[in-house]
């Protein structure tokens, strides 16, 4: 078994996007790097970019499906009081 330094590169950057430890856009200049320098594929560009690509619409999706189940906030009630003069 021998290393793959280019499926590593490239499965590194998809897992660490989907875990949010580094962002998308930076992702992509990585992998941008990474094909100038021949250390991945073009192939393997377009396969970061497709993940990134379902990682923000799984994002999108839980978003609003986030937004759909909050309680509407209502805006507080004013009380009324009296007061009384006595005299």
């Amino acid at each position: 078994m021998s290393f793959d330094l280019s499926e590593f590169l490239t499965e590194g950057l998809i897992s660490s996007v989907n875990n949010g430890l580094i962002p998308s856009d930076l992702a992509t200049v990585y992998a941008g790097n990474y094909l100038v320098k021949s250390l991945i594929t073009q192939a393997q560009v377009t396969q970061v970019s497709d993940a990134i690509t379902a990682y923000k619409a799984a994002q999108v999706s839980a978003d609003k499906t986030a937004s759909a189940q909050a309680p509407t906030a209502q805006a507080p009630t004013a009380q009324a009081t009296t007061t009384s003069t006595t005299n």
